[in-house]
């Protein structure tokens, strides 16, 4: 793009009469004249001066592509260690249970874990490659390092990680205060610290521009090993307590087996109170269709007893809770069962709680 007729007249006129070009910059600067394009007059006027073309530096107007390198660098980065906080949370809630924090004790989020495990296998091999895929491209162009872009999107990462610092911290004192045990807050604060430190530690160091690449490179490589040991460990941990895959759907086949059970269980307690206390000969006669097994599609045992005793049975995979007993007493806070088949004991006129307690699945 050409300059502007005036300015490049008046460089002409200037600079041939010996004034400097610095006093001409600052002249022209505080006519509001942009530098970036009094520099360009300049380099039209050198070029025309000396008859060579000043070469265009390839890559020079990428800041575009920057900014989506660095944006992309920092939302995988914030995705990945929220993943990896959350599960190292939930793990300390699981290994350090707090009988008066009973959601966490009686809880156990599988969900939680699961989603933090896929967060973490898909967000950090991204972090690192297109942190890899930058580091390269700033070793080819160090200029780069002092580019805009990076240092605002940076201290803004940077400010970004100190409120979820912050807020981390502050969520943990809070179950503290409210009389959570101590050696809980001291690891999730020690998980909130590490992760929050490293962040600090790599991109607050980074800011400070290096002609040496070597100390740089080495750097990002000690930094790339800490945090994928760190995130192998974390993920190792999670699978050691979630298991595989198969287990997973096999307890929560489980699960829908005691919510089935409690389901036909409803239907009996209201027959009973709609037939003058009489109970169903067979699973029949109750309205409906009734649900069954959610692999097999077999359908659940039912037994009448005396009186307003009836049994139901089923067959589960694995044990539930923490019980290996093979009956469960209606009213009670959970259904507890052993592997393989199991009935409970259910009277018409108790109705049996809910069953979400799921600490074994």
């Amino acid at each position: 793009m050409s300059s502007d007729p005036r300015l490049s007249a008046l460089i002409e006129k200037v600079l041939a009469n010996g004034i400097p070009q610095d006093a001409l910059i600052g002249v022209l600067t505080a006519r509001g004249w942009p530098e970036k394009e009094i520099y360009n007059a300049l380099a039209e006027h050198y070029e025309r001066v000396t008859g060579v073309e000043i070469p265009r530096r390839a890559g020079a107007g990428a800041g575009a592509k920057d900014a989506f390198s660095y944006l992309l660098i920092f939302a995988t980065l914030a995705t990945w260690t929220t993943g990896a906080g959350w599960l190292a949370f939930t793990l300390i809630d699981h290994w350090l249970p707090d009988a008066l924090f009973s959601a966490y004790r009686q809880s156990f989020d599988t969900y939680t874990i699961s989603s933090s495990l896929a967060t973490i296998l898909v967000a950090f091999p991204l972090y690192l490659l297109i942190s890899r895929i930058v580091a390269v491209d700033a070793g080819r162009h160090p200029e780069k390092l002092d580019s805009p872009v990076r240092k605002w999107l940076t201290y803004l990462a940077l400010v970004i990680a100190a409120c979820v610092f912050m807020g981390d911290l502050i969520a943990a004192l809070t179950y503290l205060l409210r009389g959570e045990l101590t050696s809980r807050f001291l690891a999730k604060a020690c998980v909130v610290l590490i992760l929050s430190g490293g962040v600090f530690f790599y991109y607050f160091g980074g800011m400070r521009r290096t002609d040496e690449p070597a100390p740089n490179s080495a750097r990002d490589r000690l930094m790339a090993a800490i945090a994928s040991g760190a995130v192998i460990l974390v993920v190792a941990l999670g699978f050691f307590e979630l298991g595989a895959p198969h287990r997973q759907r096999e307890m929560r086949a489980d699960g829908q087996r005691l919510q089935n059970l409690y389901r036909i269980s409803n239907d009996i307690d209201n027959y009973w109170t709609a037939h003058s206390s009489q109970l169903p000969v067979s699973l029949d006669q109750l309205p409906g269709r009734m649900p069954t097994d959610p692999v097999t599609h077999a359908a659940y045992e039912y037994t009448r007893g005396q009186g307003s005793q009836y049994q139901l049975c089923a067959a589960f995979t694995h044990p539930g809770n923490s019980g290996n007993e093979a009956q469960s007493t209606a009213g009670t806070d959970s259904w507890v069962h052993p592997a393989g088949r199991a009935c409970f004991q259910l009277d018409a006129t108790v109705r049996p709680q809910y069953p979400v307690d799921y600490s074994a699945y």
